[in-house]
């Protein structure tokens, strides 16, 4: 008994110790940054729903400085916002942080037999990107066009019915019809449209709006206690009471899309009927898949210079499961959001919205609006990217994980200026001033990331908001009226959204 009684003050004692030196680990390195609480350090913080961590960052780093750390339970990050840091982390020594920033309640990449493109690292990223990558070449960017502007003239016609004599909308949950519709038209196997009737969208919603506040108890343990959350995963993915219903019913959803897939495969080859051309993402996975039972996916899959492609560049029915999963969580909810910043901006500013209808209308000229007319609207681009400039709507999504020891930068920062006195302002000529490949920009502007884990469906995001706000700008003025928020109140976690983006479509002729 007198052992037992010793040994329980020097548990406490050394988890105390371990927990107080975490908590004061970039302090003790001459760092600085806020300390928050011990044990949790800045996790309530970055769990606020209605205080997008993006806006407790931006307040840090304008008390701290370009460089200044943070911990959240056992995870320690350092922020970094000079431009040749950044360079070095995405590019340079891309060797050293190819691994991105996960709560462990989120699984091992190296384990998960559903893990996907964006936890994935080392050796089964790359074989996972090497996959994935055809799927969003120009050549298979092309062939989506006429469903991306299905999707487009279906939102018109909502907005007709919807709004018979002008009314406001917001245009945020309109976007978010569009965005899933278009998702689940070229990677979930949906045949025709379910725009404001998808059962699935509440779910999907769910993932990024406050709603996901009340699921935050999951993070905070699996930032306190990195080993107990392997267990705890577990058991909220058996019981979805306890959290993760969402997630599960959007996953259930994948695998039922693909099996579904799978077993018309089947009867077809029983009738003798050849497959043809891929009609979705589903297709272009199943034609790289393994089987079931493939479980080592190549020597040295924690090292991203280790292994050779070569070794089993297919995909197993969870892997498939899990892209098709990852790539509606993140193509709905970021198109969706970079829409209604940049609805809420030509409104705000209506000469630049008049310069962007001019543009569209000498260009646009037929019906339809062609590959090869979005890719020559060079101010909507610019448009675009002042948007995502000034609205960085996914900062946390840019995390590397560093997987080596080695020195960043020094730590020798110089504090300089990169968009000039009109930082704050909405100004798309700055793009046409200064392409997007000068120097200046390396690093301090990557809302689809840097290097070689820059956002897969970057250009699919683009053809996208180009082809709906083509056809909506040819039609309406985006015009604010009493329910329009200006300023925008920012909210979420996951990424930075607006509350609500009430906007006038007044028709132009």
């Amino acid at each position: 008994m007198s052992v037992l009684i010793l040994a329980i003050p020097a548990l406490l004692i050394g988890c105390l110790s371990y927990y107080l030196s975490i908590w004061t680990y970039w302090r003790r390195r001459g760092i600085p940054g806020p300390l928050g609480y011990p044990i949790f350090g800045s996790f309530f913080k970055m769990l606020d729903g209605n205080s997008p961590p993006y806006l407790q960052i931006q307040k840090w780093t304008e008390k701290y400085g370009s460089v200044y750390g943070y911990t959240e339970g056992t995870l320690k990050t350092l922020i970094i916002s000079d431009p040749d840091m950044v360079h070095e982390v995405f590019v340079k020594q891309y060797d050293n942080f190819y691994g991105r920033k996960l709560n462990p309640i989120q699984g091992d990449p190296d384990k998960e037999k559903r893990t996907n493109l964006f936890a994935a690292q080392g050796f089964r990223w790359k074989r996972l990107r090497a996959i994935s990558s055809p799927t969003f070449s120009n050549n298979s960017l092309r062939k989506l066009r006429a469903t991306v502007e299905g999707c487009s003239l279906e939102l018109l016609k909502h907005i007709e019915e919807q709004t018979p004599g002008g009314e406001q909308i917001d245009m945020l949950s309109f976007y978010q019809e569009f965005t899933m519709d278009v998702i689940g038209r070229i990677a979930m196997g949906q045949t025709e449209t379910l725009m404001f009737k998808n059962p699935l969208l509440k779910n999907v919603k769910a993932i990024f709006g406050n709603e996901s506040s009340r699921d935050k108890h999951l993070f905070l343990i699996g930032g306190i206690s990195p080993t107990f959350a392997q267990y705890f995963r577990y058991f909220i993915l058996k019981y979805p009471i306890f959290g993760a219903s969402n997630f599960i019913q959007i996953t259930n959803a994948m695998r039922s899309a693909v099996q579904n897939r799978v077993d018309q495969r089947a009867n077809d080859a029983k009738l003798g009927i050849e497959p043809g051309e891929p009609q979705d993402f589903i297709d272009l996975f199943l034609d790289a898949k393994a089987d079931d039972d493939v479980e080592h996916f190549g020597e040295g899959n924690e090292d991203y210079t280790k292994s050779s492609l070569n070794t089993n560049r297919q995909l197993t029915t969870e892997e498939i499961v899990g892209q098709i999963s990852i790539f509606l969580i993140a193509g709905f909810d970021t198109t969706a959001l970079s829409l209604s910043y940049t609805t809420f901006l030509l409104a705000t500013h209506p000469e630049e919205m008049r310069k962007v209808q001019e543009e569209i209308d000498g260009e646009c000229t037929d019906p339809s609006i062609s590959f090869d007319q979005i890719s020559r609207m060079k101010y909507l681009d610019c448009v675009i990217k002042e948007t995502l400039r000034l609205y960085p709507l996914g900062t946390l999504a840019n995390s590397r994980k560093c997987m080596r020891s080695t020195s960043l930068g020094g730590l020798d920062m110089r504090n300089i200026s990169i968009w000039g006195e009109d930082a704050k302002e909405f100004r798309p000529e700055r793009w046409l001033e200064s392409p997007d490949d000068n120097i200046i920009h390396k690093g301090g502007y990557i809302p689809f990331g840097m290097g070689p884990r820059q956002c897969i469906g970057m250009r699919l995001a683009y053809m996208e908001e180009k082809l709906l706000l083509s056809h909506l700008l040819r039609n309406y003025d985006f015009v604010p009226g009493p329910k329009t928020q200006i300023p925008l109140k920012l909210v979420g976690r996951a990424t930075t959204q607006p509350e609500t983006v009430w906007m006038h479509l007044r028709r132009r002729y």
